[in-house]
């Protein structure tokens, strides 16, 4: 019991540092869980006190063999999470049909992970300031980029096709200087004598330009693959078919 109550006394700085780690990495998770992200407040939560328990773990080691007269590097354990978690980010980012997802996750994922080597380290005043900073930057950027610098608005459409041929949507929406940022599989359904695919287009466009949209809808409704697009989400709320 005395042993137990000496090692409190003599490691008593770990708990505020893992304490803050998973606070700070946890409001960063939130954050991610909000928007439905495949790396949520477990994940986010996990990463930032298992990194602030590698550089309490150095802290240890350091101390450690320094009274035997060695002298390791602290910072080595910690340089290992900065590679090493590349691979833990990599797992949310998602290719699929042209369209790449989950590179903000990855990055929000490294981020704590360096959230996690300040606090661990005593670096409260840091770990907390880039918690604030991260925070901040994922609850508001896409209000910025979209209505203050891009001046974009969001449209969603379903299209229904018989071809399973879906770059051609992309490449029809750069020609009218619009930015598809997701594109979903939605299904498919046998009609007839073929097989009619449905997919769920989120365009990204100028909003002074609303005319994009509609001649957009017009060069889709022009392939002979098309059967029907469905305008939806639209600002106006209105519903186009094709």
């Amino acid at each position: 019991m005395e042993t137990i109550i000496q090692s409190i006394i003599e490691y008593q700085f770990v708990v505020p540092r893992l304490l803050t780690a998973l606070f700070l990495s946890s409001m960063i998770g939130v954050e991610r869980s909000r928007k439905n992200r495949a790396a949520g407040l477990r994940t986010h939560a996990l990463v930032g006190v298992a990194s602030a328990l590698v550089m309490v773990t150095s802290t240890y080691l350091f101390n450690e063999y320094n009274a035997l007269g060695a002298f390791p590097d602290p910072a080595r354990l910690g340089a290992q999470i900065i590679s090493g978690i590349g691979f833990l980010g990599a797992g949310t980012i998602i290719q699929s049909r042209g369209n790449v997802r989950g590179l903000t996750t990855a990055a929000s994922l490294w981020s704590v992970g360096t959230i996690g080597i300040a606090a661990g380290s005593g670096f409260y005043f840091g770990a907390i300031l880039t918690t604030i900073l991260i925070y901040v930057v994922l609850r508001f950027a896409v209000t910025l980029e979209n209505d203050w610098i891009n001046k974009k608005q969001l449209t969603k459409l379903i299209v229904y096709t018989t071809s399973q041929d879906f770059s051609v949507y992309a490449n029809l929406a750069h020609r009218r200087n619009i930015r598809i940022l997701e594109q979903l599989f939605l299904g498919s359904n046998h009609v007839d004598d073929h097989n009619e695919y449905m997919i769920m287009l989120s365009i990204n466009h100028d909003q002074r330009r609303n005319m994009q949209v509609q001649e957009y809808l017009k060069d889709i409704g022009s392939l002979t693959s098309t059967t029907q697009t469905k305008l939806i989400d639209h600002q106006d709320d209105q519903g186009d078919h094709v």
